[in-house]
C-alpha cells in the first residue's frame, strides 16, 4: 500500500502522527524542487532519518560535542578499516568503553531531530509513504548504518522534540530583534514544485540496505573534519564550519567561540542561518567564491555576530568548498579577540576543499577551491 499527496495539504507533522498511530512500516519520501528528504519507519517507530544536504559523519559529532578525543576516534576508525567484517563505529567505541550505549542513542536520536528539523520547515512539495515489510535483520553497508538504531524511536516523543527545537531557534532570532529593535525577516518560503505531479516515483523496495544505498549524500568524517579545523585554527583564531541543508546554514563545529554561559560546541550546533536571507553566508554560496574583508551589516550578519560574542572583527575570512558543483560548507573565520591581520587564505581554501574532497571521491582538488578571493570591495 502507498498514499501520496501534497505538502500543502498535509503537514510533515501530521504525516508523521498517522504512521505512529497507524503503527506503520515502510519509507516516506518527501521531495520539493531543491530538495529531497527520507525517513523510515518499523511499526510506527522511527528508525532512519536523512535528507540530501550534506550530513556529518558519527565520528564527527562525537568530536565535536567533546563526547570522544581525536585519539579515540583515530583509533576506532583504524580499528574498523582494519576489521574483516562490517563493524558499526559505534558498536567499536563502546566496546572500548569510550561512550555509552546510552550516549550513542542521545547522538543518534539528535541527529534525527536535526534532520527532521529541515523538513518541518518545509511549506511546499510532496510526499509518498510506502508501506513494506522491513526485516529485523540485515545491515547496510553505507555509512548510514551508524545513525541506524534498530528498535528505533518513539514517533510521537522525537516530533514534540523537533517543535521544541524549531520554536527554540525562532525564540532566540526575535529576542535578538526585539533587543536590537529591528524586524525578523519574513521568508520567502519554499520554491514551487516542477509541476503538478510527485516528485518521487514508487520502487518497490524492501530492505534497509537497498533503502538506504539508493539515498546518498556527502558525509563529512571525523577524521577530514579534525584535519581542516586544525589546519584552519592555524590561520585564524576563532572559526566555525557550516554545512548547507535545504533551508538554512548549520553550525557543525568550531574552534575559539567563547558564548557567554554557553559551551561553545552546543552553542554553534544549535546556530542556523536562513539561506534565503542576505547574509554572507548567502552571498559565498551564491557566488561560490571567498569573501575577505569587513563583515557588511545586515540582519543575519549582525545576528551571527551576536551569537559568535557580539564583538564586530575587523576582517573576517569566508570560504565555501565547491564540489562537482555544489556547496558543501563554508568556513567562517577571524581574529578577534585580536584585531591582527588575516594572513594568506589560499592553502585554507584547498585544505577545506580537500577535507569534502574526502568524503565524495571527486578529482582535482585544485580546480575545485571555490574561486579567486573576494574582498570587501568586489
Amino acid at each position: 500500500m502507498s498514499w501520496m499527496g501534497r505538502l500543502d495539504e498535509v503537514s510533515i507533522p501530521d504525516l508523521l502522527h498517522l504512521i505512529s498511530w497507524g503503527e506503520k512500516t515502510g519509507k516516506l519520501v518527501l521531495a520539493r524542487q531543491d530538495a529531497e528528504g527520507l525517513l523510515v519507519f518499523r511499526k510506527g517507530k522511527i528508525l532512519y532519518a536523512a535528507s540530501n544536504s550534506p550530513r556529518e559523519a558519527l565520528g564527527n559529532i562525537l568530536i565535536c560535542k567533546r563526547l570522544i578525543s581525536e585519539d579515540t576516534l583515530l583509533r576506532a576508525l583504524a580499528q574498523q578499516h582494519a576489521s574483516e567484517r562490517e563493524r558499526r563505529l559505534g558498536a567499536i567505541l563502546i566496546e572500548a568503553g569510550a561512550i555509552t550505549g546510552k550516549t550513542l542513542e542521545r547522538v543518534v536520536r539528535e541527529q534525527i531531530e536535526k534532520v527532521m528539523a529541515e523538513f518541518f520547515l518545509w511549506q511546499s512539495g510532496f510526499f509518498r509513504f510506502e508501506a513494506m515489510d522491513i526485516p529485523d535483520a540485515g545491515e547496510p553497508e553505507v555509512d548510514a548504518r551508524d545513525f541506524l538504531l534498530q528498535r528505533g524511536f518513539n514517533t510521537e516523543q522525537v516530533v514534540l522534540e523537533v517543535v521544541k527545537r524549531v520554536d527554540e531557534a525562532r525564540k532566540r532570532r526575535e529576542e535578538y530583534a526585539a533587543a536590537t529593535r529591528l524586524t525578523v525577516p519574513h521568508s520567502a518560503g519554499d520554491s514551487a514544485p516542477r509541476g503538478s505531479e510527485p516528485l518521487v516515483t514508487p520502487r518497490a523496495i524492501g530492505s534497509l540496505s537497498t533503502i538506504m544505498a539508493e539515498f546518498p549524500s556527502p558525509t563529512f568524517r571525523g577524521e577530514a573534519t579534525l584535519t581542516f579545523l586544525r589546519h584552519a585554527a592555524s590561520r585564524v583564531r576563532r572559526g566555525v564550519l557550516f554545512i548547507p541543508g535545504s533551508h538554512a546554514f548549520a553550525g557543525a563545529a568550531e574552534f575559539g567561540v567563547d558564548p557567554a554561559g554557553n559551551r561553545a560546541d552546543e552553542h554553534v550546533r544549535d546556530l542556523t542561518v536562513p539561506r534565503d536571507h542576505p547574509s554572507i553566508l548567502a552571498d559565498v554560496m551564491a557566488k561560490r567564491g571567498t569573501y575577505r574583508g569587513l563583515l557588511p551589516s545586515c540582519f543575519w550578519n549582525d545576528y551571527l555576530v551576536t551569537q559568535l560574542g557580539g564583538r564586530i572583527p575587523r576582517e573576517v575570512i569566508v570560504v565555501p568548498a565547491v564540489v562537482q558543483g555544489d556547496v558543501m560548507a563554508i568556513f567562517y573565520g577571524d581574529n578577534l579577540p585580536s584585531e591582527v591581520s588575516i594572513g594568506p587564505v589560499a592553502e585554507l581554501e584547498l585544505a577545506l576543499a580537500q577535507a569534502c574532497l574526502s568524503q565524495v571521491g571527486a578529482p582535482d582538488p585544485e580546480s575545485r577551491t571555490g574561486g579567486s578571493v573576494r574582498s570587501a570591495s568586489s
